[in-house]
C-alpha cells in the first residue's frame, strides 16, 4: 500500500516552475531515494510535500494516506507536519536554534506533537539516535556539538512526533565519510525498527546504491528515470614518477596550534612539481589546520621550505613575494568571497595587493581559464551558483600564477556533476601550468581521481602515507582501512 503518492505535481513561483509535473510513490516502510544534480528540483519537491514554500502555487495531487494535502489550510497542515510527515535538513546548524539547548528543542517538538513532553522522553529519543551521554547532550548548545551529533539531534526532533514518513534532504552532504556512514546506518536501523518510510534526497549515487529500495532520478524539474544509470567508477590517477631531488614544498615536523591546543603534531612530507598530494581524514583530524598552518594563518612550529626558501623565516617584501607562490582555495566560497565586491574586484584584488597590473583583460583571461565567461565580472557572489563561486575563488588564486595551490574541500558542497567538471578543470590547469596541489577532502572517490600520493590524518597526526595506488589497494593502518570501507571502496 502506498503511504504517499504524488501525481503530476507542479510548483511555480511568479512564472518560474522548478517542478514540472512529477509523479512518485512511497510504500509503508520503504526507503526511496530522489537523486539529481543541483537545480534539478529535488529540494523543492521535499518542501512542497509539506507545503513549506512561500508564495508557491501547487497543482496536481499529493496523496498522504489517500488524503490530498494540496487543498488543506495552514492550520490543517500543522497537524501533518512533524506529527505525520517530518523532515531533516542538510545543514543542522542553520536549522537548530543557537540560543536553546538540544534538550529544550526536542522538548518543544514533543509539546507540539505529543502528550509526552518530559525529560525522560527526550532521553529516550537521544538514546534512539545512538547518543550515549544523554544528560550532557540534553544541556548542550548546538555550537558545542560536532556535525554528526547535531544531525542526530535533528533526527531525534523529527522522530518526536512518531511520523510515518521521514524526509531527509541531503542530511550527510557536509559530513566526513566516517560520520556519514554512521548516520546512514542509523537511518536504516530506524527504518527497520520503527517501520518508518524514508524519502532520501541526495546527489551521491553510491549512497543510493547501498541504501535505497527504489529510486527516482530528477532533471530540470522532471522525473527522467526510475533506476540509476550504469556509470563506470572513475579510474585512479596514473601517478608520475616523483623527482626526489627538488621538492617545491618540503614540510618538516610541522605542528599547528590554537592557543595552547596542538591541532597538528609534527607533520612531514614533500610535494613535487606537477604532483597532487591528497590529505584525508575525518572532521577534526587536523586537515584544514595543517593547510592554515602552511600559509601562516595559525601559530606553528617546525619548518616549511617553499622552492628552497624557509617560508616561516621570511618577512616583508620577501614574504609577500613568496605568498603569491602558495595560494589556497577555501572550503566555503560563500564565506571567503566578499559579498560587497564584484567578481572582477575579487579576482583582481590579489594583483593589487602584490602591486601588479590588474587590467580588465587579465581578469577576463583568468576567468576564461577556469571556464567562466567574462560577462559575470559585474556580478556579486550571491548571484552565482555554487560551482561558479568555487571557480571564482580558484581564479582569484590562479591570477597570481602560484607554484602550489591548496584545495581545502573545494568540491565538497557541490553535486556530483559539478564536482566532475571541476576535477576535469583542475587536471587541465595542472597540466597547462605545471601546478602542484595539496587536495584536502573527506571524499575518497575525489582523492582517487586526483592524488598521486596520499596522507591519512587522525587526531592531528599523519598515521599513514604512500603512493595513491598502494594506499588505496593495500592500506596498512586500521584507520585507513576504516575510511575506505566507509567510502564504499
Amino acid at each position: 500500500m502506498n503511504l504517499l503518492e504524488v501525481r503530476d505535481l507542479r510548483v511555480s513561483f511568479a512564472g518560474f516552475s522548478p517542478v514540472r509535473g512529477i509523479s512518485l510513490a512511497i510504500k509503508d516502510g520503504e526507503f526511496v531515494a530522489l537523486v539529481g544534480n543541483s537545480g534539478s528540483g529535488k529540494s523543492t519537491v521535499a518542501l512542497s510535500l509539506l507545503k513549506l514554500q512561500d508564495d508557491a502555487k501547487y497543482s496536481g495531487k499529493i496523496l498522504f494516506k489517500k488524503q490530498d494535502l494540496i487543498p488543506l489550510t495552514e492550520d490543517q497542515m500543522q497537524q501533518i507536519r512533524g506529527g505525520k510527515i517530518a523532515m531533516i535538513f542538510q545543514e543542522p546548524m542553520s536549522s537548530l536554534n543557537p540560543l536553546h539547548t538540544a534538550g529544550a528543542q526536542i522538548l518543544e517538538a514533543l509539546r507540539l506533537h505529543t502528550q509526552q513532553a518530559t525529560r525522560e522522553r527526550v532521553f529516550e529519543l537521544l538514546r534512539l539516535v545512538e547518543l550515549t551521554d544523554v544528560e550532557r547532550f540534553y544541556h548542550a548548545y548546538p555550537h558545542t556539538l560536532s556535525g554528526g551529533q547535531r544531525q542526530r539531534v535533528m533526527i531525534a526532533m523529527a522522530l518526536a512526533g512518531h511520523p510515518d514518513l521521514l524526509i531527509a534532504d541531503e542530511p550527510t552532504t557536509a559530513l566526513d565519510v566516517s560520520i556519514q556512514a554512521q548516520i546512514l546506518n542509523l537511518l536504516k536501523n530506524l527504518q527497520q525498527k520503527l517501520n518508518l518510510s524514508i524519502l532520501f534526497i541526495t546527489h551521491d549515487l553510491d549512497i543510493v546504491r547501498q541504501m535505497a529500495d527504489r529510486v527516482y532520478v530528477m532533471k530540470f524539474g522532471r522525473i527522467i528515470a526510475t533506476r540509476l544509470p550504469t556509470i563506470q567508477p572513475p579510474s585512479a590517477r596514473i601517478s608520475l614518477p616523483r623527482d626526489k631531488e627538488k621538492p617545491v614544498l618540503h614540510v618538516k615536523k610541522l605542528s599547528v596550534f590554537y592557543d595552547n591546543f596542538e591541532a597538528v603534531h609534527q607533520a612531514s612530507f614533500r610535494l613535487y612539481q606537477g604532483e597532487t598530494i591528497g590529505i584525508v581524514g575525518e572532521s577534526g583530524s587536523g586537515k584544514s589546520s595543517l593547510a592554515k598552518g602552511l600559509v601562516r594563518l595559525l601559530k606553528t612550529q617546525g619548518e616549511v621550505f617553499l622552492e628552497g626558501q624557509n617560508f616561516f623565516q621570511l618577512s616583508g617584501k620577501n614574504l609577500q613575494q613568496a605568498r603569491a607562490n602558495l595560494q589556497m582555495v577555501f572550503q566555503d566560497p560563500v564565506s571567503s568571497l566578499n559579498p560587497r565586491m564584484t567578481v572582477a574586484d575579487i579576482v583582481r584584488e590579489g594583483l593589487l595587493v602584490h602591486h601588479r597590473s590588474g587590467t580588465t583583460e587579465i581578469v577576463a583571461d583568468t576567468l576564461k581559464q577556469v571556464g567562466l565567461k567574462p560577462e559575470i565580472m559585474s556580478r556579486y557572489p550571491h548571484e552565482l551558483s555554487g560551482g561558479q563561486r568555487t571557480r571564482v575563488a580558484l581564479a582569484r588564486s590562479l591570477i597570481l600564477h602560484p607554484k602550489v595551490l591548496i584545495l581545502d574541500e573545494a568540491t565538497s558542497a557541490l553535486d556530483i556533476y559539478t564536482q566532475q567538471q571541476l576535477i576535469t578543470l583542475l587536471s587541465a590547469l595542472q597540466h597547462d601550468m605545471t601546478l602542484s596541489y595539496l587536495c584536502i577532502s573527506h571524499d575518497m572517490k575525489i582523492i582517487r581521481q586526483m592524488a598521486d600520493y596520499i596522507l591519512v590524518m587522525k587526531d592531528g597526526r599523519i598515521v599513514e602515507q604512500a603512493q595513491a595506488q598502494t594506499l588505496l589497494t593495500s592500506p596498512k593502518h586500521p584507520y585507513t582501512q576504516q575510511l575506505l570501507k566507509a567510502s564504499f571502496f
